[in-house]
């Protein structure tokens, strides 16, 4: 069954609207490419289209290669035949002007397309973006080759090696974009804009040729060579930012037509790499979380959580602590003995304390949030508390008697919770009657400033 189609309509104006239709983020897959090539070949073929219009359904453009066709591809497909022979000999290089009219997203081989023709317009709100790298590959549709001459060499090398995106404001200001408007204004604008390159009345620009946002050669050396080193420091085992800034150079040196061909052979031995097919594997398992067999919340109703306790009063389990009497929950801490538990309890003193020195908390604020946390070294304060947050070292054998523990004291509807990042659930409760109420719930800790603390609390899995 077709996965993906894209749809054309010839307006009174002659302008053909394309439009991509592969929810929910308009992918590019192999059936939708396809469909795509037959419909520039109609709308190129007939005399009453003067332009072509391209956007995406439901308020997105597209959200790039669909993944999962990665593994699809056909086997004997010529090297470049997409990104070359199709985008740029055929889409490029046409007697017919092509503007993209984005909204939503344009991401990797969406943003890619979209750079192939003649003008982009975009709401302001769009996000654009070239994240390859975050899936150990390089963008493999012109986008090493295009975006450094559409927004300058080293904003090029920041969008792909840090894989960041940007809305249509910056994409506007940066040269990526031609115009911004409203959504309801967007595809009318483009038809417009396109009408006007094909009467001559603005420019017809080819991305791939432009050459006035690059660097003369010596400092595009100087600015290559800095990224290489930047990118070895933080990433030395792994080679597809270097492989990413040798193609871009490549097409700057060599000129953009064998930087084209140099992207499509990396890319494909990128893909074959362990590292690509490990962070593919990666996508697609985080995203497997959410669709698990059997599992549905239709008709719950989110239980109510009054009362927390924190087992472990260390750096972690002060910081969970300290985030949840931040959130109005009355907690409970627990340690072993009087020591550790006035340690963890000044820890959380600590947090709130900086709170109140950037003016984020009041002294009358740290008083009463401060009054929702008591210690306590045994479980007897246990028996109410809706969940337990187990925040201990990484000893199988202590978490294991620890949840044993919690068995005796908490009621039957009690959620426990662990931290742990290592260690398995189900050998956690393994000497439990309770494996159906244990999740996980890792935080992470980061600083903003020295003074700090910041917690986000991760995905639930169940035992």
């Amino acid at each position: 069954m077709a996965r993906g189609i894209t749809t054309m309509e010839v307006r009174a104006d002659g302008v053909a609207v394309i439009t991509i239709i592969n929810p929910p983020v308009n992918a590019l897959s192999l059936d939708v490419i396809a469909s795509l090539q037959r419909n520039y070949a109609e709308a190129l073929s007939r005399n009453d289209i003067k332009a072509i219009v391209l956007t995406g359904s439901k308020g997105r453009f597209c959200g790039g290669f669909d993944i999962a066709a990665f593994e699809n591809k056909p086997k004997n497909e010529k090297p470049g035949s997409m990104s070359i022979d199709f985008l740029t000999d055929i889409v490029e290089d046409a007697h017919k002007p092509s503007v993209a009219a984005i909204d939503g997203i344009a991401l990797g081989g969406g943003l890619e397309v979209a750079m192939v023709c003649h003008a982009r317009i975009s709401t302001p709100s769009a996000q654009l973006g070239l994240p390859e790298l975050q899936l150990g590959i390089i963008p493999g549709m012109g986008g090493t080759q295009r975006l450094p001459r559409l927004v300058g060499l080293p904003k090029a090398l920041e969008m792909m090696l840090t894989s960041k995106t940007i809305k249509g404001k910056m994409a506007h200001e940066l040269g990526l974009v031609d115009a911004v408007t409203s959504a309801n204004k967007l595809v009318n604008t483009a038809c417009s804009w396109a009408l006007e390159i094909f009467e001559k009345k603005k420019p017809w620009f080819k991305s791939l040729h432009r050459t006035d946002r690059l660097p003369d050669l010596e400092e595009v050396k100087d600015i290559l060579k800095f990224a290489r080193v930047q990118a070895e420091m933080k990433a030395a085992n792994v080679q597809h930012p270097i492989v990413c800034i040798d193609v871009i150079k490549e097409g700057i040196i060599s000129g953009p037509r064998a930087g084209l061909m140099k992207e499509v052979l990396s890319g494909k031995m990128l893909e074959q790499s362990q590292t690509s097919k490990s962070l593919r594997h990666f996508f697609f398992a985080q995203r497997a979380t959410s669709k698990i067999p059997n599992i549905t919340n239709i008709g719950l109703t989110a239980r109510k959580i009054k009362k927390a306790a924190i087992v472990g009063g260390g750096l972690m389990g002060s910081g969970i602590a300290t985030i949840l009497i931040l959130n109005n929950f009355n907690v409970v801490l627990k340690e072993v003995n009087e020591q550790f538990l006035s340690a963890g309890i000044n820890r959380i003193k600590v947090n709130l304390q900086s709170l109140v020195r950037k003016g984020q908390l009041t002294e009358e604020d740290y008083e009463k949030k401060l009054s929702l946390l008591c210690g306590a070294l045994d479980y007897e304060q246990f028996r109410d508390t809706d969940v337990v947050i187990e925040a201990v070292i990484e000893d199988m054998v202590l978490k294991q008697q620890i949840f044993s523990d919690l068995e005796k004291y908490c009621h039957h509807n009690c959620i426990f919770a662990t931290n742990t990042s290592t260690i398995d659930l189900n050998i956690i409760g393994q000497k439990t009657a309770s494996q159906d109420r244990i999740v996980g719930a890792h935080f992470f800790r980061f600083r903003c400033q020295p003074d700090v603390l910041s917690l986000r609390s991760g995905s639930f899995f169940s035992c």
